[in-house]
């Protein structure tokens, strides 16, 4: 649904209780944020909300609107994926009136996003969020802070690829005084980095991190890379992928993986090494060679191989 479409929709041309049982809904190319506002007034019962394309530089705006009744805006809001969004550089779950359907949002993508510089506040609280893919968004040079990190305990997998700028995960805050000194991944199974080049480690700070149910653990391309985080625990081995079709290594150290990572250089097979190929067509030749000629080692042709 387009933007044209939208207004008729917010200027009563269409009844209003058409759209109360929509639970999908996908708007493409708005340029008015208080339009897009309006119009979700009119679909309480949406459930996941995709926005593509558009110049809107702001999702959930700051300043209040008096045509907008926020009380009235999808409490069941449990998807939301952003995508090819090139002004955006604000989403707004900073603004209070979002906090009711950000708590209890399961899905959250942002793709393609290039002038976005936060994705959220250091107060926002994801705490029923179960997955979370950021891609393609080159102007985030972190994610989140510890303290909306330490709300994640339900995410259970997160996909970061292809963000040019990313030079940490999760983002320490100040000096970080606080009782409690452990950021808890309760549930997440598998975490996926790749290619952030300017990744230099998941989370800089002094809190432990947990993580009791990872499972598996993808960190390819990733060259700026040196350590994982100062402190974390992991109880149980973890299966460890360099590449992306590498059999995995089984890790209970995160930083002793990052470092082993960082030292071996990983080669694809069509990228080997082309001496080695040579030298052993050389050899296979010689070997040819003496079965059809029954000639000797001393054969001219044999010996200006073996010289090669």
């Amino acid at each position: 649904m387009g933007e044209d479409e939208l207004k008729m929709i917010v200027d009563g041309e269409f009844q209003e209780n058409h759209f109360n049982k929509l639970k999908i809904l996908t708007l493409c190319f708005l340029t008015e944020s208080g339009v897009f506002l309006e119009f979700l007034q009119l679909v309480p019962n949406v459930e996941n909300l995709i926005v593509y394309g558009g110049s809107l530089k702001e999702i959930f705006c700051s300043q209040s609107s008096n045509n907008v009744d926020y009380s009235g805006l999808p409490l069941q809001l449990k998807g939301l994926l952003f995508e090819s969004l090139g002004e955006l550089i604000s989403i707004g779950f900073e603004n209070s009136w979002t906090e009711p359907f950000v708590r209890n949002l399961e899905t959250f993508e942002v793709i393609s996003c290039s002038s976005l510089k936060n994705l959220v506040a250091s107060k926002v609280f994801l705490s029923n969020l179960t997955y979370l893919k950021i891609e393609s968004c080159d102007n985030l040079s972190y994610l989140f802070t510890s303290s909306t990190a330490k709300s994640l305990r339900e995410l259970k997998e997160m996909v970061i690829k292809r963000c040019k700028s990313i030079e940490e995960i999760v983002s320490k805050e100040g000096e970080e005084w606080c009782e409690d000194k452990e950021i808890i991944f309760e549930k997440l199974q598998v975490l996926y980095l790749k290619s952030l080049d300017e990744l230099r480690c998941f989370y800089p700070g002094n809190f432990t991190l947990s993580f009791p149910s990872l499972e598996r653990v993808h960190v390819i391309n990733c060259s700026s890379m040196k350590t994982f985080s100062a402190f974390n625990e992991i109880d149980h081995s973890t299966q460890w992928y360099n590449a992306e079709y590498a059999i995995p290594l089984e890790e209970t150290d995160l930083n002793s993986a990052v470092h082993r990572t960082h030292e071996e250089e990983v080669i694809p097979p069509e990228e080997g090494d082309l001496n080695t190929g040579v030298q052993r067509t050389l050899e296979e030749e010689v070997r040819i060679l003496l079965r059809l000629n029954h000639c000797s080692i001393e054969n001219d042709r044999i010996r200006s191989i073996w010289a090669c």
